[in-house]
């Protein structure tokens, strides 16, 4: 079989339902969750000398390609993770988010930054997109953020609003505290589908990407077991009875030798896929 009769995109959207990741993608989720996801980027970067609770965001900040002349788009901007740092490298950034608590918390950080040149729109991405609330912008950035359903369209309007580059990450192990918590109480390992039905349909797209993954050191910590609870359950389908009582007593015996608190320390990987428009311009040819 010739590789452009296979359809990526169908293997892909086959593989994705499945994928508890998809969930995310909901505005109350992200609103109930935006106050604690700032909490912790401002406690970790307080302690750990300007970067996030991992290693993720210096990595990335390095790899994104900014001139000072150039406009950004942050889809999924969160409370500034990116944001802020691309601001001061850029003309100006638009900050993108699902969730209005989020942009608030962005704007505060924003202000203690003393950066100025963010612009705001609280949106779904494609909705915005599709209703001519974005203007084209030098760099696009995806980070953590997207969840395609369908990559040609998904990508299609990522490129549409791209005058030099494109960023995105898609997750390969996203918390590896998780999965272990996972196969502790049974369930085993929820995998992520794979960036490569991703890479191969923006071949076929005429789109020649660039594909690196990022391993990332990741530290999370809990006060205390109902904490890490409810940490572990936003991001996956309720615990059964049975699962839960696993879970506390395995969060419990790791509190106990942690002397009441909990530490857990490992390596994510992510799949940063970028292009450069004028690169691809000269492929299609």
């Amino acid at each position: 079989m010739e590789i452009e009769n296979i359809d990526w995109n169908k293997m892909w959207q086959e593989a994705a339902s499945a994928s508890p990741w998809n969930k995310w993608a909901k505005k109350e989720l992200w609103e109930k969750q935006a106050d604690s996801f700032n909490a912790r980027i401002v406690r970790v970067k307080s302690e750990s000398n300007d970067t996030d609770k991992d290693d993720y965001i210096s990595k990335m900040l390095e790899r994104i390609h900014v001139e000072p002349q150039f406009t950004v788009l942050d889809i999924g901007c969160g409370p500034g993770t990116l944001t802020i740092p691309l601001a001061k490298k850029a003309r100006s950034v638009t900050a993108l988010d699902i969730s209005e608590r989020m942009l608030l918390n962005l704007k505060k950080n924003a202000r203690k930054e003393s950066t100025n040149n963010i612009q705001y729109i609280n949106a779904v991405w494609e909705d915005a997109l599709d209703a001519g609330q974005v203007n084209e912008h030098d760099v696009v950035v995806a980070s953590r953020s997207v969840t395609p359903i369908n990559i040609k369209d998904t990508f299609t309007k990522l490129a549409g609003v791209a005058r030099h580059s494109v960023y995105i990450t898609v997750p390969v192990v996203h918390l590896p505290f998780d999965w272990e918590v996972y196969r502790v109480i049974g369930r085993g390992r929820r995998k992520h589908p794979s960036y490569i039905y991703i890479i191969n349909a923006l071949y076929q797209m005429g789109i020649q990407a660039n594909l690196e993954i990022l391993y990332s050191r990741i530290r999370v910590f809990f006060p205390t077991v109902g904490d890490a609870v409810a940490d572990l359950q936003w991001r996956t389908t309720p615990f059964t009875n049975l699962e839960r009582v696993r879970l506390v007593d395995y969060l419990e015996r790791n509190f106990a030798e942690q002397n009441g608190t909990l530490t857990h320390e490992g390596k994510s990987k992510w799949a940063l896929i970028w292009w450069n428009i004028k690169d691809n311009e000269l492929f299609k040819d």
